[in-house]
């Protein structure tokens, strides 16, 4: 992780867990010179699966789907107005990563027409879309954020090729 002083030591240095690993691994080292891990190896286990567990990061990811407050024929018809596409996508998901859950609702326009090349265009339109999705679920503060992609599929003799452009809101800008 880099600050926004450009310093990517800074975050590491100050870390409560890098603090925690630092003292583990200085008591790793005190047995070592007191040759203890020869009395008592399955302490020096302990202590490297310790240091091992410290270091992980768990994030597990769920599917969520979209409720919405009005039929989704409802939902694609208003779409549909805003852009003109072969198919739109949605895919929500709940991520947990060390106890901390966000969810994100993903909104992938495939194949649009008259999208915008120009960036602030495109985000205008995006954004759009990501507030006529939010009005339209039954709880509209389901998800903290909503990424709308625009992607351009294409064939390429055997291979299915695609690249997209887009942009995440929050919720709460919403």
């Amino acid at each position: 992780m880099v600050t926004k002083d450009g310093d990517p030591g800074r975050w590491l240095r100050s870390s409560a867990l890098t603090i925690l690993m630092r003292k583990l691994i200085a008591v790793l080292i005190n047995y070592m010179q007191m040759r203890l891990f020869k009395k008592h190896p399955a302490a020096i286990g302990f202590l490297l699966t310790s240091i091992l567990f410290i270091g992980c990061n768990y994030t597990v990811t769920k599917t969520k789907h979209a409720v919405f407050s009005v039929d989704e024929s409802i939902v694609q018809t208003n779409l549909n107005k805003l852009v003109t596409c072969e198919n739109i996508n949605l895919a929500g998901k709940e991520v947990t990563s060390n106890s901390k859950t966000t969810s994100e609702l993903e909104v992938d326009i495939m194949n649009g027409q008259n999208i915008p090349a120009d960036t602030e265009q495109m985000n205008t339109l995006a954004k759009s879309i990501a507030v006529e999705l939010k009005k339209s679920l039954k709880d509209p503060n389901e998800y903290d954020k909503i990424n709308v992609l625009f992607v351009r599929k294409w064939y390429d003799g055997a291979a299915t090729r695609k690249e997209w452009k887009g942009h995440e809101f929050k919720s709460a800008e919403l």
